[in-house]
């Protein structure tokens, strides 16, 4: 996990962003050059902070900024425009973005800006957070969220169970491993039939949320905090 993410399609500008941040600033700092995925990779790597400009190629910073919110993100986000018509900072806040930044960057600015997100208590967000846990009922075999209650048969319910009380991504073969009770072979499909069925039936139930994700050549994994009670 990086201290800061920049999504940056200029070039000079990237790296300077990235020397000054790095080198100067002492961040360890990873960068993307365009908004295409960058959503799936934010919420994948986590970063602490994020510097996001508007204008990018293929998906534009706004797309990524929504895309973050509607998963549940609650990452900071300082979107960099080009100038002051491009976006007021009002509308900046509207859409989720924690601060604002013009061009040229001015590094002093961008170090306070940045300094003052980092710092922030994390009880800021905690409440946000607390909103979007899932609850695993193994009583009445169920999946609630917030007013939301999702019936569950034994293999769906067994598949969450083993997700959510794993620290990392689980491989397939563990997966098979656990729930079969002997080793798994290549060609059996029935986990990935297993996860498909239950993501069609989470998606009809809370259609914006994807809750099981997949990450490639490590496992699956659960997007959200999901409590057994």
């Amino acid at each position: 996990m990086s201290d800061v993410l920049i999504v940056e399609d200029d070039l000079q500008l990237r790296e300077m962003l990235c020397y000054f941040l790095k080198n100067v600033e002492g961040y360890s700092v990873d960068c993307l050059s365009s908004g295409e995925g960058a959503a799936e990779i934010i919420m994948d790597q986590a970063p602490k902070l994020v510097l996001l400009d508007i204008q990018l190629p293929h998906t534009s910073g706004l797309s990524v900024l929504e895309s973050l919110r509607q998963q549940g993100s609650t990452i900071p986000v300082i979107i960099m425009t080009a100038n002051d018509n491009e976006i007021t900072e009002t509308n900046a806040l509207t859409i989720g973005a924690n601060d604002y930044i013009t061009k040229p960057v001015r590094t002093n600015a961008l170090r306070e800006r940045i300094r003052k997100l980092l710092e922030q208590k994390p009880s800021i967000h905690s409440r946000v957070e607390e909103e979007l846990i899932f609850r695993l009922c193994p009583r009445n075999s169920t999946l609630q969220f917030k007013h939301i209650t999702v019936p569950l048969i034994p293999s769906e319910f067994e598949l969450l169970e083993l997700l959510a009380k794993a620290d990392e991504p689980m491989p397939v073969h563990e997966l098979f491993q656990h729930i079969h009770g002997f080793p798994y072979h290549i060609e059996d499909r029935s986990i990935y039939m297993r996860v498909s069925t239950l993501r069609k039936k989470l998606s009809a139930y809370l259609p914006d949320m994807e809750l099981i994700k997949n990450k490639r050549s490590r496992g699956f994994y659960l997007n959200y905090q999901v409590v057994v009670r």
